[in-house]
């Protein structure tokens, strides 16, 4: 199974199943664990506060297959502060994308957590202020 893990307004990707996330949660009631050959979650940590990030993370991996692939990103929050500074992205429109985020993780942080969970990273990427990382189970 694949699946896209995004908020309900999103656009869907075609072949894979939505999951719908929301503050602090992602609705995995009829998906069983080690069910899914890959996840993607381009935004997701967007909608998780710092201290349930790695809860999601946790909750992302056990959903995989052995040699499953995890497409994980959000906002960055030193891309974000520096794109501000730089007049990258008016005040406004930081006050806007701060309203939407429950957080901003840094790419680091994220990269740490998942390396701590037993998978391989296989990419990283940054566009602008967001970042993705790409990573496969065992």
């Amino acid at each position: 199974m694949k699946i896209q893990v995004a908020n309900m307004s999103e656009e869907t990707i075609e072949g894979y199943r939505h999951v719908v996330v929301s503050n602090n949660y992602i609705n995995f009631m009829d998906i069983s664990n080690n069910e899914c050959v890959e996840i993607i979650a381009s935004d997701v940590l967007d909608s998780f506060s710092l201290e349930n990030i790695r809860d999601c993370i946790v909750s992302l991996v056990n959903k995989l297959r052995l040699g499953g692939k995890l497409i994980i990103g959000g906002k960055d929050v030193r891309l974000f502060c520096k794109h501000v500074l730089s007049g990258a992205i008016s005040e406004n429109e930081a006050s806007k994308l701060i309203e939407k985020s429950t957080s901003m993780p840094s790419q680091a942080e994220i990269v740490e957590a998942i390396r701590s969970l037993g998978l391989k990273i296989l990419s990283t990427s940054i566009t602008g202020i967001h970042f993705q990382v790409t990573a496969q189970r065992g």
